[in-house]
């Protein structure tokens, strides 16, 4: 039940309907119906992956929770009885237990994911090297493995969940249907943002009345996310796919073309599905952290991916970043190459090395390929030199008396960056390394005019309307995009006119019927990230 079909719009429709009219204790249990019966429309087949995720959380961070009370308990009742070591020693005892709890779920639900997603690429691997050396009959078998929707999704929701708990941030939740629906929540199950149960738990378990601002800041939220994926992401994708799969007989102009509109489609399919996840959320009050914060318009890298994927990156900070820099190992690092390195390198050192392990492990999680291994590592390489060499920039800039706050200046380095960002765009799109590279030589040659221009047009699979069409509708997005830059555009909105309310409603609707990728002879996209 994709979101772009009118399936979804009914279900979607009748879950809002209903959850108001449920009664208002048990409006949480009706979203956790609704949320199971969305995912098992999906498939049956998926539904024990996530019940055992839920359940082996459950119970893991019962058990942990249970231990910090009784440590707590023991500690008040013997304060007077235990020396200073006794009270240490209990305590080490006591963590130990929590860590073997926490270790034994992470092995078992990053094992799932792991073998789920991960197996056939790395038996394809071992095969590949292992192939000359030994008989065919002795390499690793090829698995027809089920790989459930959303998994790598709900798997970071979850296990968030209980390291909040080892780290005594949240208590467990003791009843097994609200830890169920906060894994399981249907609009945000495929394509996240990635919440934190301190900050969804109230929410989702609450009752609440019908409130009219809620229904219609959902819904307008909503409808921009179906104006970014399916006028956008979806137009521009059919050039975007014509190309990549034939760049060798297109012109380097095309391929410049197709390479920055892959852009606009990868961040317009992803955002817009996350502001239609937020939008159906809102209308029902439950207010989901923000994804997306025009990531186009960053000045470096690293505040690129502060705007992007912003769930991701902030779980990936909290869970890897944090605990991997203040590992033993890494202070005694820090320690060393600010000795023999200087304070400079001391201190961005080992922060570049963390930046390389953690777009290293999100390009793990986008997938089983080496393209995405290569796009995390690119990117891990980019943000870590960025840090490292931010004084040598500052020092340029002084030395040759640049305004870094003028308008010129700051242009040049959204333009750098959303350059950068391209090239992470041919990684992560082409269908192998070895094309990726080609189309990143190919994409120098913007000058480079086709010979026939019928031919190209042909190969794009595009018509006359499209010409027209796909800088219309990129100009609307840029300008709505600098509007939220700086201020709050559905406020702004709020506050003008019935009149212009509804011209602006008028028009937005006329332009995702007329322009919208739909109806019979269009094969319907599936959000690009749904299947990661």
């Amino acid at each position: 039940m994709s979101f772009n079909t009118v399936a979804f719009a009914i279900f979607v429709a009748s879950v809002i309907c209903l959850y108001y009219l449920a009664p208002k204790k048990y409006q949480w249990v009706f979203l956790l119906i609704a949320s199971y019966f969305f995912y098992a429309f999906a498939s049956v087949k998926f539904i024990p992956f996530i019940v055992t995720t839920t359940i082996t959380s459950y119970f893991a961070a019962i058990m942990i929770d249970n231990n910090h009370k009784k440590e707590k308990l023991v500690l008040a009742e013997k304060k007077d009885e235990f020396t200073k070591e006794e009270k240490k020693n209990f305590k080490n005892i006591e963590k130990k237990k929590r860590r073997r709890i926490l270790v034994a779920l992470l092995f078992v639900n990053f094992g799932i994911l792991a073998f789920l997603k991960y197996y056939n690429f790395f038996a394809d691997n071992i095969n590949a090297l292992i192939k000359p050396l030994v008989h065919q009959t002795a390499t690793m078998p090829h698995l027809k493995l089920l790989l459930p929707l959303g998994i790598s999704f709900y798997t970071f929701q979850t296990m968030s969940y209980v390291i909040d708990v080892y780290w005594k941030k949240i208590e467990a939740e003791r009843n097994l249907g609200k830890v169920a629906l906060f894994v399981s929540f249907f609009p945000q199950m495929f394509l996240g943002p990635i919440g934190r149960f301190k900050d969804l738990s109230g929410q989702l378990f609450e009752s609440r009345g019908l409130d009219v601002h809620n229904i219609k800041f959902g819904l307008q939220l909503a409808a921009w996310g179906y104006f970014k994926k399916m006028v956008i992401a979806d137009r521009v994708g059919i050039i975007v796919d014509s190309v990549f799969a034939q760049h060798g007989d297109m012109a380097g102009s095309t391929v410049a073309i197709s390479v920055f509109l892959y852009a606009i489609q990868d961040y317009t399919d992803f955002s817009g599905g996350v502001d239609i996840v937020r939008g159906i959320a809102q209308t029902m009050g439950i207010n989901m952290a923000e994804n997306f914060k025009r990531p186009y318009f960053s000045r470096t890298v690293a505040e690129f991916w502060r705007r992007w994927h912003i769930s991701l990156g902030a779980w990936m900070k909290d869970y890897v970043f944090y605990p991997f820099a203040l590992t033993s190992g890494m202070k005694k690092f820090s320690k060393f190459a600010r000795n023999h390195c200087g304070d400079a390198i001391g201190k961005t050192l080992p922060i570049a090395i963390g930046n390389i392990l953690v777009f290293f492990l999100i390009g793990i999680w986008h997938g089983a390929s080496w393209n995405y291994i290569a796009w995390g590592i690119y990117y891990g390489l980019v943000v870590g030199l960025g840090g490292m060499l931010k004084p040598v920039f500052e020092w340029m800039n002084n030395a040759l008396h640049i305004k870094t706050t003028s308008r010129l200046f700051i242009l040049w380095q959204i333009l750098r960056t959303f350059w950068l960002t391209c090239v992470g765009c041919i990684i992560f799109r082409a269908a192998s390394l070895c094309d990726a590279w080609q189309i990143f030589e190919k994409s120098f040659y913007f000058f480079q005019i086709p010979h026939n221009y019928v031919g190209e047009f042909l190969k794009l699979k595009i018509d006359l309307n499209d010409v027209f069409a796909i800088p219309l509708i990129i100009l609307i997005l840029f300008v709505v995009d600098l509007m939220q830059e700086r201020m709050h555009v559905r406020t702004f909105l709020e506050n003008r006119s019935t009149a212009v309310r509804l011209l602006v409603y008028f028009i937005g609707f006329l332009l995702i019927v007329s322009l919208g990728m739909y109806g019979p002879g269009f094969d319907q996209n599936q959000f690009t990230y749904v299947q990661f």
